[in-house]
């Protein structure tokens, strides 16, 4: 009898490994494809509508609606002030702390927890004007849904200009709320 719970047992355990390390792969893929389709993309400032049906699927709904709220309070800005053009409410590249973007990204290692998860994310901006390339950390956050995982957050690695410090949801809000009054 004591030898069929040892069994069960040691069943459990390596049916539990494999489920959490295919978690993990489905989640490194979801991060992997995005910031390929980043890569390819190179979206800077307010999404576009294009850009927003690009990076629909790897979202979850809170940040697709932050997104979404930021294009469309752009948009609104920009026709307000149509006769003399303002700048856009964020500029570079929203999903990397370096607002150039990324030219190169590898994932260091995902902390997979039951609904959410985080990946950590190596990337470096590169271009033929600077001399040492810039490499930072940041962290992918990854919530489960319907659809599997899919991102919900990016936490900035922060530092010294011009690199962005604190998570993508708040930098967005944080915009939102200061833009509030041209938006009524």
């Amino acid at each position: 009898m004591k030898r069929i719970g040892l069994i069960f047992i040691i069943a459990v355990s390596v049916l539990l490994a494999a489920c959490s390390s295919n978690d993990e792969h489905k989640a490194k893929e979801v991060v992997t494809s995005f910031y390929q389709t980043h890569q390819a993309a190179r979206p800077s400032g307010p999404l576009t509508l294009k850009e927003l049906i690009t990076f629909r699927h790897f979202m979850s709904v809170p940040l697709f609606d932050l997104l979404k709220d930021l294009s469309m309070a752009d948009e609104a800005r920009a026709a307000q002030n149509a006769a003399a053009p303002s700048p856009p409410l964020v500029e570079g590249d929203l999903f990397t702390s370096h607002p150039g973007g990324a030219s190169t990204f590898r994932i260091i290692n995902c902390d997979m927890q039951e609904s959410v998860s985080t990946c950590n994310v190596e990337l470096i901006y590169s271009d033929a004007k600077l001399q040492a390339p810039s490499k930072w950390t940041d962290r992918v956050v990854l919530n489960r849904d319907a659809r599997g995982w899919v991102i919900d957050n990016i936490e900035y690695a922060g530092g010294a200009a011009p690199m962005r410090s604190g998570d993508l949801q708040k930098v967005m809000r944080t915009l939102l709320h200061r833009d509030t009054p041209v938006l009524q």
